[in-house]
């Protein structure tokens, strides 16, 4: 695809996202401000949530400019956090759409399958889907740091810990008696 062409397609969907809902945004509408044609955009897009996980995909891979392609976890996630918050007027009418908030969703397997091989399950996209969902409809108040921690106490374990490291987290949390969860969710309730 033409660069160019892309390029203008996003900008001209961006400056109509700014005016109105994404729910209520038309192809004919992008490519009227656009100046292209509905054949130059259907053959680079399948439709509107192909354009939306391109232009997420796009700003989520932002990191590997920062950090290259081998960065380290948790300096991707931060960057791609900075970059959702740094673009909320976008990504909160991405995130609040049920249907728009899939586009970014698969944008996020496509970069983790581009960098790592692997997508992530089904529990890990959600986590990242119900994180972000939430962090929009907050108005992204929370703080870059707090959502990483959201984020990562909602993914499942076994990708979070691999190996004995995941052993000693079972371990760990097997020892816990009935009086050691009674005392955490009265010290969870406390600091709501």
């Amino acid at each position: 695809m033409n660069e160019t062409t892309k390029k203008k397609i996003a900008d001209a969907f961006l400056d109509v996202l700014r005016q109105k809902p994404f729910a209520s945004i038309k192809v004919k509408e992008i490519i009227e401000a656009a100046g292209v044609s509905h054949m130059t955009f259907y053959r680079n897009y399948s439709d509107v949530f192909d354009l939306v996980e391109s232009i997420c995909y796009d700003d989520l891979m932002l990191f590997s400019k920062i950090y290259g392609r081998n960065a380290e976890w948790k300096s991707i996630v931060i960057c791609i956090l900075n970059t959702i918050r740094n673009n909320a007027a976008f990504y909160g009418k991405i995130l609040k759409d049920e249907q728009a908030s899939e586009s970014f969703v698969r944008a996020l397997c496509r970069v983790s399958g581009d960098t790592t091989g692997a997508e992530g399950s089904r529990t890990t996209q959600a986590a990242w889907r119900e994180t972000m969902q939430k962090w929009a409809k907050n108005g992204f108040r929370d703080s870059v740091e707090d959502v990483y921690i959201k984020l990562v106490g909602a993914m499942p374990l076994h990708e979070v810990f691999t190996g004995d490291d995941l052993l000693d987290v079972i371990r760990a949390y097997e020892t816990n008696t009935l009086d050691d969860f009674r005392n955490r969710q009265h010290k969870d309730h406390k600091n709501t």
